[in-house]
């Protein structure tokens, strides 16, 4: 936690095996997190629909529980592939990361 903000920190490749590995993990975090939570992307290598469907479900998860996720989505191919599915119109995408003293939504959609 960073300044009251969960941060879900991912590198590598977030493809098929990181949904089905990483999905019981995550839910265990958000279980114990607050009510907002960064979906940190900077570090992630690839990105593909297995990925994709985490996120998705990262932030059906946080909004049942009534929160807020932002989405860092850090480099130029991921938000090629978030603007491909149209995905960067579904997640709230800040100007700078909310825990790094950004304003939290500050900006929401394409980019």
């Amino acid at each position: 936690m960073v300044n009251g903000t969960d941060v879900l920190a991912f590198w590598g490749e977030l493809d098929a095996w990181a949904d089905q590995e990483l999905t019981p993990r995550v839910t265990a975090l958000l279980d114990q997190a607050g009510r907002h939570v960064v979906a940190d992307l900077r570090k992630v290598t690839f990105l593909d629909a297995g990925g994709l469907r985490l996120l998705v479900r990262i932030r059906q998860y946080v909004a049942a529980g009534q929160g807020t996720l932002w989405l860092v989505p850090g480099t130029a191919r991921n938000w090629r592939v978030l603007r491909i599915t149209r995905l960067d119109r579904t997640f709230t995408i800040p100007a700078s990361a909310p825990y790094a003293g950004g304003r939290p939504g500050a900006r929401t959609g394409y980019h």
